[in-house]
């Protein structure tokens, strides 16, 4: 029988740890590209620049799991 993806802690904190990832690489690739020469500003502006892109891939990785649990879950009606 194929196993149904349930929400735990565990799956909660994998999903924290890979957003915080995304979050930390977005903000690093989004630095160049701010115009300032102020070093703090140059972070904070690529940390608020970085968290929709962060909130998408959150929301993308939501939408996969959802949609795996669906297809184990017809595979597993079908047999």
């Amino acid at each position: 029988m194929s196993k149904v993806l349930k929400v735990t802690p565990k799956s909660i904190a994998i999903d924290l740890l890979l957003v915080a990832v995304v979050f930390l690489g977005f903000t690093v690739w989004f630095r160049p590209h701010v115009p300032s020469e102020n070093e703090s500003t140059i972070w904070l502006v690529a940390m608020y620049t970085a968290l929709p892109a962060a909130g998408t891939f959150w929301l993308c990785l939501q939408m996969f799991k959802v949609t795996l649990a669906h297809q184990r879950k017809l595979k597993a009606e079908s047999k």
